[in-house]
């Protein structure tokens, strides 16, 4: 294949018995005229895109060949090649296969079974989607094989129709290839099934999907904004009343419970679509799946679902306004009982146009939910929070199916999950400027095995001891949740280190977070050398904030095999002294760690003043009302 037919959108390929007209079809196609005189065979033909009626760039492959049996050489590459492999080598390399044959010669209808269409099989395979079009050529007599023609479509499903013209005459020339064209562009096999006369499995999911996107309310139905909304989105043009009308009284006579209160039901629009292909109108249906991000495979394309994206290092993704405002109305549109949580129903409506589930039983445990188990809203947008810093792709995958391109395009504009990204500034920068627009920041949890990891972090979401021993083995290795940091409402996503032993390697991943909570159990001697030795290991000397966090302090305390006593470490190495966390903590009594957290983590370069603020006020004041002053002291700071 030569360099300028790779940039060809459609390969057109003739195939068929010598002296069917194949050559002269295209010779009269390109000389608009019939011409007496034509070559052996032609060179590859390269039409350009703007005198196409698809606007495509089409390659046209005249595959006429000598006797059979005969070996053809290939100059260019100094390759020998049987007929037979040459042609299927051919073959293989096109998008649609015209079968040429002649109406005045029964021999080679007959060789369309015998030979061609074998071939094509043995190119592409028994079950190939590749379209096959009939070319019944000669068609200036009075000669007909409709009556061989039928059987042939009816028993192969790869022949997406058959057309008789005449080079002489002109006659169905140019349709021949416009066809061809069509075939590619617009294939019916993806689409519809000959056999049972109905939309393919992978048409109705595809088509299930849009209808679900554009049912804006959630009530089953496109009402009559919704249907030009649609119309609007796909076409550019509203629908007139009088149109719409047509529409559903078309599909109430073939479906009767298509259409309902006025309005077109699921089963309507899959059965308006079969229309559009049983009519020879399956362009109307590809517009609108091609709108939707699919491909002619009847898959989301690549570009649709994963942009592509650069992010700096040091630099973080976030929901942008417009992805918030996005995935929010979503929970508002399937919370049909309107109670702030989305029931397991609910959940699995609203996800049910992604290939796979979303939020299972195991991941849930990352968010908030209600006493039922059910997700809050406050869980839910704290999961794409979660997803967006720490999967991009999954969150560039799951808002595609969501169809959030689709609500941020229209005519003329294409829509881009882009749009529901924002990169923040590098976070070197945010420690110069002393401040941050950043909305989610991480917390690495770091502990040795018991040392209450799994409460602490389950606690964020509001999960007390009971709940924890339920959850059993089956825990989150991330926690996500709303916190207050000087009344803005930020994210904190504590996220637990999977080392076994201070010995075992943290990833760059880990040691990037923006605030880290050790934690050692009071009532365990070894527990604190584990934080201790992590500690200096990866932080000490760094920018990143720490906190030493004791648990289990409902228990009896004792000492700790280290060098020194904790409260001795904290304040040799300038970190504030541990904070002491009960499993009795759940709820507001825990909030107030939290809150540091994000402080901590929102104001980094404000390490020392959480170390001085320890020295000179905690052993006076309540750690809440430390809280409060810190918040102050920032305020003023600020002013």
């Amino acid at each position: 294949m030569s360099d300028d037919e790779a940039l060809a959108d459609v390969r057109i390929v003739l195939v068929g018995d010598e002296g069917c007209g194949k050559t002269s079809l295209v010779m009269s196609l390109l000389e608009d005229e019939w011409v007496d005189a034509v070559p052996r065979r032609l060179d590859r033909v390269l039409i350009p895109a703007d005198v196409t009626p698809e606007n495509v760039t089409t390659s046209i492959v005249d595959l006429s060949v000598k006797d059979e049996g005969k070996i053809i050489t290939r100059l260019s590459l100094g390759q020998a090649f049987s007929e037979e492999s040459w042609l299927t080598s051919e073959i293989r390399q096109a998008n649609v296969i015209c079968v040429v044959y002649s109406v005045t010669d029964e021999t080679t209808v007959d060789r369309i079974q015998e030979r061609w269409l074998p071939m094509i099989r043995q190119a592409f395979g028994d079950y190939h989607e590749t379209p096959v079009i009939l070319v019944g050529n000669k068609s200036d007599g009075t000669a007909n094989n409709t009556d061989k023609i039928l059987p042939i479509m009816e028993a192969n499903t790869e022949v997406e129709t058959c057309v008789e013209c005449s080079a002489r005459t002109m006659k169905n020339v140019s349709e021949i290839f416009y066809y061809a064209q069509k075939a590619v562009i617009y294939p019916t096999r993806p689409l519809y099934d000959a056999d049972t006369k109905q939309l393919t499995d992978r048409a109705r999911k595809a088509l299930i999907r849009v209808f679900k996107i554009c049912d804006r309310d959630n009530d089953g139905y496109l009402s009559d904004t919704e249907l030009n909304d649609f119309q609007k989105l796909c076409f550019g043009i509203p629908l007139t009343s009088t149109a719409l009308e047509d529409v559903k009284r078309a599909v109430a006579d073939g479906c009767p419970d298509g259409v309902a209160s006025d309005a077109l039901m699921l089963s309507g629009f899959l059965y308006l679509h079969l229309l559009f292909i049983e009519r020879g109108r399956h362009e109307t249906t590809w517009a609108v799946l091609r709108k939707f991000g699919y491909e002619t495979s009847l898959k989301l394309s690549e570009d649709y679902l994963y942009p592509r994206i650069t992010i700096p290092v040091g630099c973080s993704t976030e929901l942008s306004p417009e992805g918030t405002q996005f995935v929010s109305a979503l929970f508002e549109k399937y919370d049909e009982d309107k109670d702030g949580c989305l029931s397991p129903s609910e959940l699995q409506n609203l996800f049910s146009v992604c290939p796979a589930p979303v939020i299972t039983k195991d991941n849930i445990l990352a968010l908030e939910t209600n006493q039922r188990g059910w997700l809050t809203y406050n869980g839910y947008m704290a999961y794409w929070n979660m997803t967006t810093l720490i999967n991009l792709t999954q969150t560039f995958e799951q808002l595609a199916y969501l169809g959030f391109p689709v609500g941020r395009s229209g005519p003329g504009r294409a829509g881009n999950t882009l749009d529901s990204i924002r990169v923040t500034r590098e976070r070197k920068k945010d420690l110069e400027n002393h401040g941050t627009d950043r909305k989610v920041f991480q917390c690495l949890v770091v502990g040795a095995k018991d040392a209450g990891k799994t409460v602490f972090m389950q606690s964020l979401a509001g999960r007390g001891m009971a709940d924890v021993a339920q959850i059993g083995r089956r825990h989150s290795p991330f926690v996500i949740n709303r916190v207050k940091v000087k009344e803005e409402s930020k994210y904190l996503l504590l996220r637990e280190v999977d080392v076994l032993s201070p010995q075992d390697a943290l990833g760059s991943g880990e040691t990037s977070a923006d605030v880290v909570a050790f934690l050692y159990d009071v009532s365990n001697p070894d527990s604190f050398a584990f934080c201790a030795t992590v500690y200096q290991k990866y932080f000490y000397r760094t920018k990143t904030p720490c906190v030493m966090i004791a648990t289990k302090v409902e228990r009896e305390e004792v000492d700790q095999r280290w060098e020194i006593p904790p409260e001795e470490f904290c304040k040799q190495f300038e970190l504030q002294k541990p904070i002491k966390f009960s499993s009795n903590n759940i709820g507001q009594s825990a909030s107030p760690i939290f809150e540091q957290l994000a402080m901590m983590a929102v104001y980094p370069h404000l390490r020392r003043v959480f170390y001085l603020s320890d020295s000179n006020l905690l052993s006076k004041i309540t750690f809440g009302a430390a809280i409060v002053a810190l918040a102050g002291f920032l305020v003023l700071k600020n002013l």
